[in-house]
């Protein structure tokens, strides 16, 4: 059943359709200005000025930029993919809703970082006994900066029979832009546990939960969640095993979408059917766990990093335009 109107139907009073509307068409915005600002700006410095200028070389940059950033979420958290879970909700005795405020009590690191939460286009529905929740996140930085594009993050949360320590199984999709890796992963190198998945996967838990870890991430689970890391970076805390993602659950074709709503049910039907949940229920009796620490200095230096880079290719980029690097 459902909730809320479907995707199509305009604002109307009701507020979370108009809130809806809004997380829609901010991006929209953003890339139409972005794109105006990019084509108007290097259009006077290429037919209106003699001399090019150095800062409308940064203007055309940054606008760009931000229209390319736009776009990446226009497509990928389209009003398709919200219908395509509106439908399966139907399909499958589910609960679908267009928004919901605030992060509904998940405290994955995109729900627990940040400002200003809200999903949309979310569905929740039961999988082998298992509660699963798909949707869309969308959230600010800070509460004091408002990006131009926003900030966007396809879930999926599947409850756990038991417990577990916090656990983050880095695969890059987060610490991507545009599909290119352009950070590493911020946590504390002390807190990483081998369990088996090699050079392409980074497993961190927090501290005490080691064993824990060896005992859930038996060889078949390492193997299905090596198959789910193709999409997802995934995170693990209490009862709630999270799969993030920098696009829709349901976004691109109609192969696409089932594909990955394949990956996100088999993980689910997997979770239940594990044999290793007696065994975690005996260990994690009466036992507290912490969080995975970020390495704040290791943060810093990427961040300083970051900024560097961007002035040095942003400064070369006017020096040789005003010819000076000849």
């Amino acid at each position: 059943m459902t909730d809320a109107p479907g995707p199509a139907r305009p604002a109307n009073g009701d507020p979370a359709t108009e809130r809806y509307a809004a997380i829609m068409r901010f991006p929209r915005v953003a890339a139409g200005v972005g794109g105006v600002l990019a084509l108007v700006s290097a259009g006077v410095n290429l037919f209106a000025l003699e001399d090019t200028s150095g800062p409308l070389i940064v203007v055309t940059v940054g606008a760009a930029l931000v229209c390319i950033l736009a776009l990446w979420n226009v497509v990928n958290f389209s009003p398709t993919a919200v219908g395509r879970l509106r439908a399966l909700a139907q399909e499958v005795g589910g609960r679908f809703s267009l928004w919901k405020a605030g992060t509904g009590g998940y405290a994955g690191v995109p729900f627990a970082h940040g400002a200003d939460h809200e999903r949309f286009g979310v569905l929740d529905y039961d999988v082998a006994g298992s509660h699963v929740e798909v949707g869309h996140l969308s959230s600010q930085v800070s509460g004091g900066f408002k990006a131009p594009t926003g900030r966007r993050h396809a879930y999926a949360v599947i409850r756990l029979p038991e417990r577990l320590p916090h656990m983050i199984l880095s695969f890059g999709h987060l610490s991507r832009i545009l599909g290119l890796r352009i950070v590493p992963d911020q946590w504390h190198r002390s807190q990483r546990v081998d369990v088996g998945f090699g050079r392409g996967a980074r497993l961190f838990v927090a501290d005490g939960g080691e064993h824990l870890a060896r005992t859930f991430f038996t060889p078949e689970t390492v193997q299905l969640l090596q198959r789910v890391g193709r999409s997802y970076d995934i995170e693990v805390r209490d009862r709630n095993l999270y799969l993030f993602a920098g696009r829709s659950v349901a976004a691109g074709s109609e192969r696409r979408w089932n594909e990955q709503r394949a990956v996100v049910e088999t993980l689910a039907a997997s979770m239940v059917a594990s044999g290793v949940w007696g065994s975690v229920r005996r260990q994690s009796r009466g036992m507290s766990f912490g969080d995975v620490r970020a390495d704040v200095g290791r943060g810093v230096a990427i961040v300083f990093g970051v900024v560097a880079v961007v002035i040095v290719v942003l400064s070369l980029i006017v020096l040789n335009a005003q010819g000076l690097l000849g």
